[in-house]
């Protein structure tokens, strides 16, 4: 049987496997199919699919048995590691500001912890695990002269991370990232309107509807969401002219949002003593509304004062970071997600631009 694909026609064949394995106990007895061998015919790249009157393996040995069909003595592999091997993420200057950030190598259970260079936009080194250890591990592969010329390090509001920091390079400005800083008061702003669109008393029907439709919500303060979000500088007339009946419908949503876009407001101090003044005035703001969300948010915020003020010395953000989270993200899924850590590790650092003037050819 040939099976008609496109150069994504490997990816599919192993898609319908697994697929397969989840319905029938990660066996695959019942698939009469046996990779046989890939076939360029017309132009065009073709799967070889004979009667194999039952496998009776798991979905890891058939994609075993068809790597080693496309590859059969290991030239290809071996050539990829090598070229791995012979990258060098020291060469160049050294960097003056550095971002730390993790990528799920599989997720929810396995990370990679992410050194990069956001001015000279490279990755200088990828190792496993977010713990602090691992991210002290990834610090101390830095030369001396490295960890000396260091100035800034961008983190998110990640504890393990800060700690290793300060073991290491306690000679650097940590700044929190702005982005997850802002993200955080949003998201205790966005707990006030879920708090006040629900109902205490139901009458009707209850459960089993979308949460914008079940009785138990406020329509009105559900429907809100993004219209909440928004930033008051770009609101159209009657945008705010319906948050101002949102608010005025309930009070503590619009302290809620006014709340949000003051600590935004922060950002846009044109010094660091400015900004401090403005972030003593909202804390102290905070306090008067009583709101248990944004009291909550200022315990958290509090001990990351300094790093969040740090960002006005020097305005750095894990911009660049998060962008090669995205990327790393596309090559997994690309690829069907990955087994190998140190492989995964290589093909990050080879995805990213980081190739040899002179790789070794691929025989």
């Amino acid at each position: 049987v040939l099976f008609d694909r496109d150069r994504g026609g490997f990816d599919q064949i192993l898609r319908l496997l697994q697929a397969e394995r989840r319905h029938f106990a990660n066996r695959l007895d019942h698939v009469d199919l046996v990779f046989a061998d890939l076939l360029e015919q017309d132009g065009e790249l073709r799967l070889l699919l004979l009667d194999g009157g039952g496998l009776g393996s798991t979905i890891g040995e058939i994609r075993d048995d068809i790597e080693r069909s496309i590859d059969p003595t290991g030239e290809v592999a071996d050539a990829f590691d090598t070229r791995a091997a012979q990258h060098d993420p020291f060469t160049g200057p050294p960097a003056r500001v550095v971002s730390l950030d993790e990528a799920a190598f599989k997720k929810r259970r396995r990370y990679q912890t992410i050194l990069s260079a956001p001015e000279q936009r490279r990755i200088i080194e990828v190792t496993e695990g977010r713990s602090q250890q691992s991210a002290v591990k990834v610090l101390y592969k830095l030369p001396e002269q490295w960890k000396n010329q260091i100035q800034t390090v961008v983190i998110d509001m990640f504890w393990p991370y800060r700690k290793a920091i300060e073991q290491v390079l306690p000679h650097a400005r940590i700044v929190a990232d702005k982005f997850h800083v802002i993200r955080a008061v949003d998201n205790a702003a966005q707990k006030v309107r879920i708090r006040h669109g629900r109902r205490i008393t139901v009458v009707g029907r209850d459960g089993g509807l979308a949460r914008q439709h079940n009785p138990r919500f406020n329509p009105q303060v559900w429907r809100s969401r993004w219209l909440f979000m928004k930033r008051t500088h770009k609101l159209t007339p009657t945008e705010q002219d319906g948050l101002n009946q949102l608010f005025e419908l309930q009070p503590e949503i619009g302290l809620a949002y006014w709340l949000k876009e003051a600590f935004a407001n922060i950002y846009k101090a044109p010094n660091r003593q400015e900004a401090t003044r403005r972030l003593q005035l909202w804390a102290h703001h905070v306090h008067q509304a009583q709101l248990p969300e944004f009291t909550n948010i200022t315990r958290t915020l509090s001990p990351w004062t300094q790093p969040i003020l740090n960002y006005f010395d020097d305005p750095q953000t894990n911009a660049y970071a998060e962008g090669i989270t995205n990327k790393i993200k596309v090559m997994k899924r690309r690829g069907y997600g990955h087994r190998h850590p140190d492989r995964y590790r290589a093909k990050i650092l080879l995805t990213t631009s980081h190739h040899p003037a002179n790789p070794p050819p691929i025989a």
